[in-house]
């Protein structure tokens, strides 16, 4: 009987097993999604190089942009800068590129370029390097304007000269008309 009674139990366990038995249910609520606010994408701005007295390429990038930029401003715009620079080698060589610039006038830039002629001589290879080439372009720029100013001067010479042997051409050709009509009256009276 106890097989009997294992037997029962076992048969009576097995079949607990086959009903599956009904968990209760737990309802979560669906969370709602999260608002995702996109932010406009900046790009960063560039870390501008720093200017040094090197011929490191950064730094030989920032003189570069440096020289860029001047061409593109004003001649305000080139004064504000130039008032607003502090001191040191790095903004004496700034205000000397500032002060040859193709706008500025004459006489500043003829200062500026003996000055500048002066720094090549003591300045890292490639930055002289790259700064004989705005040396060089004013150079040939006060030359042409120097040449320009003496044809001027020369051309006002000339234009005076042709004006005076005008007048005197003038004077000449009333006293010879003087003379002619004294001529005239001279034959008329003599002759007749």
């Amino acid at each position: 009987m106890k097989l009997w009674s294992v037997l029962a139990g076992s048969l009576l366990l097995a079949g607990c097993q086959g009903t599956p038995v009904s968990l209760p249910v737990v309802i979560k609520p669906v969370p709602e999604p999260e608002k995702v606010v996109e932010l406009p994408r900046q790009v960063p701005e560039p870390v501008q190089p720093a200017m040094a007295i090197s011929d490191d390429p950064s730094s030989l990038i920032a003189w570069s942009e440096f020289r860029s930029e001047l061409l593109k401003m004003t001649a305000k715009q080139r004064e504000n800068l130039s008032k607003n620079l502090q001191y040191g080698p790095v903004v004496a060589l700034q205000q000397l590129l500032i002060r040859i610039h193709p706008d500025t006038p004459y006489p500043i830039r003829f200062k500026a370029q003996t000055q500048l002629g002066e720094q090549l001589n003591t300045l890292p290879a490639g930055l002289a390097d790259m700064l004989r080439w705005d040396h060089a372009y004013n150079q040939k720029l006060l030359e042409s304007e120097s040449a320009v100013k003496a044809l001027g001067r020369l051309n006002g010479q000339q234009q005076d000269n042709l004006e005076r042997l005008q007048k005197q051409n003038s004077d000449l050709q009333k006293k010879i008309d003087a003379l002619t009509q004294i001529e005239a009256k001279l034959n008329q009276s003599g002759g007749g």
